[in-house]
């Protein structure tokens, strides 16, 4: 096991390296001043700029100012937003939380609510219920995330009146965002305003979760189905048939078990398009995370803040990945026995 893990942190730090290398390569590519684009406008020939350049390398070799790029981010640095003046890291930490409440929470109901409809899928093999779970799998997989938003919006949100259109809490709260997590935040708050504000952030957590959560949970019912109809087709199943093993024991013990070894992987991929996904959801539902965050900066072209925010998520991404491939590693004896 010490080995796997080893291994996994190898490759976590080579793939780190790639995309850096990637990401420095199309930087040099950028119009403009390079101090003004991490810097801001400064006068050039003053003795700030001449700082700024000597600080950034570009009186070196592109292979030296790659080395000061690496040991920048390293050590933390991942520059200054040209905005706001402040570190590009503090932000992120910052809007980092929301984001990490809605991915967290749109997973929860992709891994319940696909597992569930893959297995009664399986079950229910080439009926009327197969047919319309794989129908809507297919809809909901291939359906664009700002048209779903702006459907659920109009309906439950116009229409209805039953959950709010933007934000993570209503303005009548104050909360202190003591972890960042909203949900738990407002339960941290019970003495100020009981479980009121905990609902009203839970109501505004709803639909970009749902929005968030369509394409994984199709990915993973369709794995799922799959998995279990191979799992359900295996010797030892029709084994524990005959010896006369209740339905239930065989599908949900037996079968989704084994069938989880497959679905492990699907899972941690679907986890990692999460993070990407949620830039367009949170600029739909005006959600103060990392992605609306990202996008404002585009918007702003606040360029030290698109490289740092770029590199930070796929550090996530490929954290996510590594940690997926271990649990595969833990789960799967064969595989392991194997190594």
């Amino acid at each position: 096991m010490i080995l796997i893990i080893v291994r996994q942190l190898i490759i976590l730090l080579l793939s780190f390296l790639g995309i850096t290398s990637v990401f420095f390569i199309l930087t040099q590519f950028l119009p403009g001043d390079p101090v003004a684009v991490n810097f801001g406008n400064i006068a050039k020939g003053s003795a700030e700029y001449q700082q700024a350049y000597l600080a950034l390398g570009l009186d070196q070799s592109l292979l030296q100012q790659y080395f000061i790029y690496l040991s920048r981010i390293f050590s933390g640095d991942f520059g200054y937003s040209v905005v706001t003046s402040r570190p590009v890291i503090d932000e992120f930490m910052t809007f980092f939380p929301a984001t990490f409440e809605l991915a967290l929470f749109a997973s929860i109901i992709a891994i319940v609510f696909g597992v569930a409809l893959g297995v009664l899928a399986a079950i229910k093999r080439n009926t009327w219920i197969d047919n319309l779970v794989m129908s809507a799998s297919l809809v909901g997989y291939s359906m664009p995330i700002f048209w779903w938003g702006m459907l659920l919006i109009i309906f439950f949100s116009l229409d209805l009146n039953w959950t709010p259109v933007a934000g993570r809490i209503s303005y009548v709260f104050d909360i202190e965002p003591r972890t960042g997590l909203m949900l738990v935040d407002t339960l941290l708050a019970y003495s100020k305003y009981e479980f009121i504000a905990f609902f009203d952030a839970l109501k505004h957590l709803i639909l970009p979760s749902i929005v968030l959560a369509t394409v994984p949970l199709a990915a993973i019912a369709r794995m799922t189905r799959s998995s279990m109809i191979e799992v359900l087709s295996a010797d030892y199943i029709l084994t524990a048939r005959a010896k006369g093993v209740s339905d239930w024991k065989i599908i949900w013990v037996h079968g989704l078990r084994n069938a989880m070894i497959s679905l492990v992987t699907i899972i941690g991929l679907q986890s990692s398009v999460l993070l990407t996904g949620a830039i367009l959801t949170e600029t739909i539902f005006a959600w103060p995370g990392v992605g609306k965050w990202m996008v404002e900066a585009i918007y702003r072209r606040d360029f030290p803040t698109i490289q740092g925010g770029v590199i930070l998520i796929a550090f996530f991404v490929v954290l996510i990945n590594a940690a997926v491939d271990v649990t595969y590693n833990i789960i799967n004896p064969r595989l392991r026995r194997r190594k």
